[in-house]
């Protein structure tokens, strides 16, 4: 009996083994097909961005999608628009102002996704999932030409692991969250499509070089044009691609330059375009704004320049956030704006370590130039997009931002594609489980970090938790709430919104006291909230800053004439109403509620013949309440004992207006 029992354990054991072992092989035989199976990675590439980003589809138009899109007064206009998107800058159309080109430092000139915005409207209107479509499909297909360029490109000096690291390395371009702020927001189409042509110039420059066939040299001509087209910075592969001929074909110099006479060309047609259209902005100075330039301090009540050591210290702190976002891309935000990006000596801490970071991975670049070539054309892939955009070359308007990652974030994951082949020859069980590790974390972070991008109060309340120390993040949700406000209809759930816009607006002036804009919103907020002075105290500081400012002067006006009024009605300190009406009268003395409002406070103080003076001079103007100023001087005529006249003058008002006896009576306090 026992030695049947062992028997079947043994049996058991062995079997288990057996399948274990089979098992063990099968594995083995997927992950090589895995990792050797071209068409596979092309199905792939394909698929797995368009899986990753198909929950961005019941997203809404947020952010910079008004600029592009829904507040475009060109792009709104379909077809018809397109001229004009030629014609202009590329912010006109929704700032509708002939200074839009200095609007941000340099000026823009991105016509092309416009223009394929303006096809899609004409065509599909406002319907929002339409054009996130056309994002993760373009996205979708940035991946698979990534894949093809890298084959092409590795295939001569590295023909027998070509296929794998050029597989991994656009898994993880095509997974990373850092790319959410591209795909998620329709916007992001010129950074895809600005990457994608250039991307496609490349690969025909390459096809033209191995085939020996001139017009794949040519093709690249109107792609690399398109790619300038939609975001300038494409201008980076004038340099990225002859160093790539170098490395990976071993032509001469003279020849490398040979064969980007046709992208030098599309970029002489963009120069050209721009400078017809914008002239020498790029060579403004910048604004003196901080929202605008970064480069900016207070001190005091003024604005000043930052010190060279302090703009290369944020500069570099910058840089320094870009490769730790690369590694481990966890928090994310729209939002990097003053003062979230510190103004910091280059000489302290973190921007210390990210100049020597930097300068030894130059160092190395330069060293195994041409020992090591892979690791070094992924080096200058991830370093020459990032320094145009890292305002050591002009100033961008803003510190830092994800997207601008997108194009340097090639050159990364070339680098780490390199790496997990290096781990995978080593121990391919390792390899493997290191990828799908990094894998799974890159897309469960992207799957969550589109539901962010649903619309704006989703995106602003969620970043802002991250960018605490944004001004501009902290007065965009503020925005937000406001618009929200204007369109609530119940009270309670207006005043909760209104009172989070006040605490955003409170924290976007603390961080930056000359935000004019949050200073104005502030004082409409308190307006809105019926705490006047308040709202005068923040239109008074507006206007220290900007003293001809006729809407806030106006609002000025309006915020004593109903501080002042409000305490006449509920008879508070006379005096001081009469102060504050004075106040709005030296503004603005052809105002009738103003007129009327010290009509009732004269008569609650009982100086008659004034009130009697100020109702009379409201009348004059024809208001549109003219039956309750006469019930008012009537009241005034009673009061003063004379009945007769308090009579006519309370049957003038029923005639000028008919309901002026419900209104009497669901007055909350008459004068």
């Amino acid at each position: 009996m026992r030695s049947h029992t062992a028997l079947q354990l043994h049996g058991l054991f062995y079997g288990n083994l057996i399948t274990y072992v089979i098992a063990y092989f099968r594995m083995n035989n997927i992950i090589d097909k895995l990792i050797h199976q071209k068409n596979l990675h092309k199905i792939l590439v394909f698929l797995i961005p368009m899986a990753l980003y198909f929950n961005t589809l019941n997203n809404s138009f947020v952010l910079d999608d008004n600029i592009v899109i829904k507040k475009n007064e060109y792009v709104t206009k379909g077809l018809a628009g397109i001229p004009e998107i030629l014609k202009y800058d590329t912010f006109k159309g929704f700032l509708k102002s002939e200074n839009s080109a200095t609007a941000v430092t340099g000026g823009r000139y991105r016509p092309l996704t416009l223009v394929f915005f303006s096809l899609v409207y004409e065509f599909s209107g406002e319907n929002a999932w339409i054009y996130h479509f056309f994002n993760v499909l373009f996205f979708s297909l940035l991946c698979l030409s990534v894949y093809l360029l890298f084959i092409r490109l590795l295939k001569n000096k590295f023909p027998d692991y070509a296929g794998p690291i050029s597989f991994f390395a656009t898994l993880l371009f095509a997974a990373h969250p850092i790319h959410t702020e591209v795909v998620a927001n329709i916007k992001g189409l010129d950074e895809i499509f600005s990457l994608w042509f250039s991307i496609l110039a490349f690969s025909c420059i390459l096809k033209s070089i191995d085939e020996n066939q001139k017009k794949w040299l040519w093709i690249s001509l109107p792609l690399f044009a398109f790619a300038l087209f939609s975001k300038e910075n494409a201008i980076h592969y004038l340099l990225l691609i002859p160093i790539g001929l170098l490395v990976f074909r071993d032509i001469k110099l003279i020849d490398a330059v040979k064969n980007i006479v046709p992208i030098l060309t599309a970029s002489a047609i963009y120069i050209a375009a721009r400078l017809a259209v914008l002239g020498f902005s790029l060579l403004d100075a910048p604004t003196r704004d901080l929202m605008t330039n970064p480069f900016l301090k207070m001190r005091g009540n003024n604005i000043v320049d930052a010190t060279s050591a302090e703009k290369f210290g944020m500069i570099f702190y910058s840089l320094f956030k870009y490769i730790g976002l690369l590694l481990f891309p966890h928090p994310l935000t729209h939002d990097y704006f003053p003062k979230q990006i510190p103004l910091v000596n280059l000489a302290t801490g973190i921007p210390l370590l990210s100049l020597l970071f930097y300068g030894f991975l130059i160092f190395l670049t330069i060293r195994y130039f041409k020992t090591k070539p892979l690791i070094s054309f992924s080096t200058l892939a991830y370093l020459i997009p990032l320094i145009l955009i890292s305002n050591l070359v002009i100033n961008i308007g803003t510190p830092m931002g994800e997207r601008f990652a997108f194009a340097s974030s090639l050159g990364f994951c070339m680098l780490m594609g390199y790496g997990l082949y290096y781990l995978f020859q080593k121990n391919k069980w390792a390899g493997f489980s290191f990828l799908i590790l990094i894998l799974g974390f890159y897309s469960l972070k992207t799957s969550s970090r589109n539901l962010v991008w649903k619309d704006d109060y989703t995106l602003f309340s969620t970043d802002v938790m991250v960018s605490k120390n944004s001004a501009k993040a902290h007065s965009s949700l503020a925005y937000n709430r406001i618009e929200k406000f204007k369109v609530t209809k119940d009270s309670l759930e207006g005043r909760r919104i209104l009172d989070e816009a006040v605490i955003h607006l409170d924290k976007t002036i603390q961080l930056y006291p000359r935000n004019i804009n949050a200073i104005h919103l502030l004082g409409n907020s308190y307006y809105m909230r019926k705490e006047y002075l308040k709202a005068a105290e923040n239109y008074e500081k507006y206007l220290e800053l900007i003293p001809t400012g006729k809407d806030v002067i106006k609002n000025l006006q309006a915020s004593y004439r109903e501080q002042g009024r409000m305490m006449a009605l509920k008879q508070l300190d006379l005096d001081q109403a009469l102060d504050y009406l004075i106040k709005a009268l030296k503004i603005n003395p052809n105002d009738s509620r103003l007129l009327e409002s010290l009509g009732i406070a004269y008569g609650v103080k009982e100086n008659f013949p004034e009130s009697i003076k100020y109702f009379n001079k409201a009348l004059e103007m024809n208001p549109p309440n003219a039956g309750m100023m006469l019930a008012n001087l009537a009241n005034t005529y009673f009061k003063m004992g004379d009945k007769n006249t308090a009579t006519e003058y309370m049957k003038k008002a029923y005639r000028a207006d008919p309901g002026l006896g419900y209104k009497l009576s669901t007055a909350s306090k008459g004068y």
